[in-house]
Parts: C-alpha cells; sequence; structure tokens
C-alpha cells in the first residue's frame, strides 16, 4: 500500500441538506421550527468533508444542477472541498431533516433523473482518476433515477483492475449488486446487513456467520455499524468491537458518513485494524454533538480517541452491540 494513498470519493446522489428543530412532533397540528440550518450533503461528500477536516487530500466527484445545486457547490467552496462535478439539467435533490430530541424524521428526494449523456461524462470522468497503485475510491450512498443498475459493481471491478482499493457503502439492491465485484472494504449498518444477508442479525453466532460469509466471497474488510451500540471491524485476521463514549446526541444525520472518514483516515496512514476502528468510532461520536450535517473539528474528534474502547471479539459470546 502506498504511504500516503490519494483518496476519491463518489456521490451519484449529492444533496443540499435542510435541518429543521422542533419542541416535538405533532401530527395533524401545527409544528413550529426553532431553528434550522443548510449544510451539504450526501454520503460520498461528508466522506470528504470530514477527511477535509482531518487535513487528509481528497477529491469527491458528483453531479451539481438545478438551485440546489447552486447551493451546494457554494457550500463546498467555503469549506475549501476539493471537487469534480458533472453538470446536469436536473436539480439535486434536497433532503429535508426534522429533529425533535433524538428523533428524527427525515423526508429525501429521490433526486434528478441523469440523462445517458450526463451518466457517460460522470463515468468518463471517475475512470480518468488514478486508481492504481492503492489510491482509494469511496462509494457510497443511493444513485438517483437514470442510473443504471450495475454502476457501482462497473466501476468497482474497473477500480480493482487498475489496482485501486474500493470502499463501499450502500444499501439494498446496490448493495448486494456491488459485492459481487468484490471491493474491498464495506460499511453497511447491522439493518442494512441484515436486509442483504435475508436474515435479521440478532446474535454473535448469527453475524459472525454473515461476515464469514462475505470474508470468503473476497471482500477483505467489513465494517458494521449500530448507532450507539458501537462497530465491528471483521477480517480473517481480526474481529474487533468498538464502543463509543456515551454523548449527548444533538443529531445523528450523517454519522456513518464520519466514521467512514475516520475509518480511511486511519488506514490511509497505514494505521493497525484496532486504531483505524478508534478513529471511526471516535469521528462518528463527534459527529453526534454537531447539529444538522456539519462536520465535527480535528480537535472534537480527538478528545473522544481514548474514550472509545476496543475490544477483540473473537472469543466473544455476547456484545453490547445488539
Amino acid at each position: 500500500m502506498l504511504l500516503h494513498p490519494e483518496v476519491y470519493t463518489l456521490s451519484f446522489n449529492s444533496s443540499v441538506d435542510y435541518t429543521f428543530y422542533l419542541q416535538s412532533f405533532k401530527f395533524d397540528d401545527i409544528n413550529r421550527i426553532e431553528k434550522s440550518r443548510i449544510d451539504a450533503g450526501g454520503k460520498g461528500l461528508n466522506v470528504a468533508r470530514m477527511l477535509r477536516v482531518f487535513g487528509y487530500p481528497c477529491q469527491a466527484i458528483t453531479f451539481l444542477g438545478g438551485e440546489n445545486g447552486r447551493i451546494l457547490k457554494n457550500l463546498l467552496e467555503t469549506e475549501n472541498i476539493l471537487f469534480k462535478y458533472i453538470p446536469i439539467k436536473g436539480n439535486i435533490r434536497g433532503i429535508f431533516n426534522f429533529i425533535a430530541g433524538e428523533k428524527v424524521l427525515r423526508i429525501n428526494e429521490k433526486g434528478p433523473l441523469i440523462s445517458p449523456k450526463e451518466q457517460d461524462a460522470f463515468l468518463k470522468m471517475v475512470y480518468s482518476l488514478n486508481l492504481s497503485a492503492g489510491n482509494i475510491v469511496s462509494i457510497s450512498g443511493s444513485v438517483p433515477p437514470g442510473i443504471k443498475k450495475t454502476a457501482y459493481r462497473d466501476i468497482i471491478k474497473r477500480a480493482r483492475e487498475k489496482g485501486g482499493t474500493v470502499v463501499f457503502d450502500a444499501d439494498g439492491k446496490l448493495l448486494a449488486d456491488g459485492i459481487k465485484a468484490k471491493p474491498h472494504i464495506i460499511k453497511p449498518n447491522l439493518w442494512e446487513l441484515s436486509r442483504a444477508a435475508g436474515i435479521k442479525i440478532k446474535s454473535i453466532k448469527q453475524l459472525k456467520s454473515v461476515l464469514s460469509s462475505l470474508i470468503s466471497g473476497g471482500i477483505q474488510t467489513v465494517l458494521v455499524t449500530n448507532g450507539k451500540k458501537g462497530a465491528i471491524l471483521f477480517s480473517e485476521t481480526h474481529f474487533l468491537y468498538g464502543k463509543p463514549p456515551v454523548v449527548k446526541t444533538v443529531s445523528a444525520v450523517g454519522c456513518g458518513d464520519t466514521f467512514l472518514a475516520g475509518f480511511i483516515y486511519g488506514y490511509s496512514r497505514n494505521k493497525p485494524p484496532e486504531e483505524s476502528l478508534r478513529w471511526a468510532v471516535a469521528s462518528g461520536a463527534a459527529k453526534v454533538l454537531k447539529e444538522g450535517t456539519s462536520i465535527p473539528a480535528k480537535k472534537d474528534v480527538s478528545a473522544l480517541l481514548k474514550q472509545v474502547r476496543i475490544t477483540d471479539a473473537s472469543g466473544k459470546d455476547a456484545l453490547s452491540f445488539f
């Protein structure tokens, strides 16, 4: 692996995140907004934003179009995010987060219709990236209408052929199809992993069986998150459990993305799995303390590192992960 590999993040379905804070949710009645904010959104962009905070060079690739595209471009430039984009005719999606205490109501637009010409331009940009010699491409999130169903699998296959390291975070059919191309690292949450496996995973025995099957199928490392209950790292040589510190929840939106960025940050600097997982868990926990989809500062993550407990789960019969 390169000493400092280049990192690229792909975000097919980026967004502008509109977050509204309320005292409580009342259906069939008036809900009064106490405060609101607007942030850059989309899983791939969130990974790039967190890596930028860490000072690790990263380039994001996305679509931009419409009024939301203009807003998102300004937000990314304000945060000094290095990015390339394909302009599209449609308006990129809005995501609307309504937060009352620890309860979150998320309403996501599906995204603009991407034309074949726009899709081809995006893929041409992706395939022109320097994905050789262990450079990292992180592929995250959903895809908007018009994107072919095998897009993720095709990109993963091409990146592997060029010698790149692929990190993959998706759900449902996209996850199931992408796994066929054997990405090096995947990061489902527990519910996404259960859906992909076709069973509700409720024990270490079930979890280890599913993860072992993925490793046997050619994936090198599986990261599984479960919110405040922590995260698992599983590979041929490691079965680790990372328990986060208890923090007050302000907004959990984007925690999985900052978690993944934290792991990539450790992994790209050749840190051992224990330390990479520690950075991941601390990054996810630090995000909980921030409003909306705003990204925590590096000092916020560093302050939580020592509070993260990493345990060898190989011989455990039970974990507080479930």
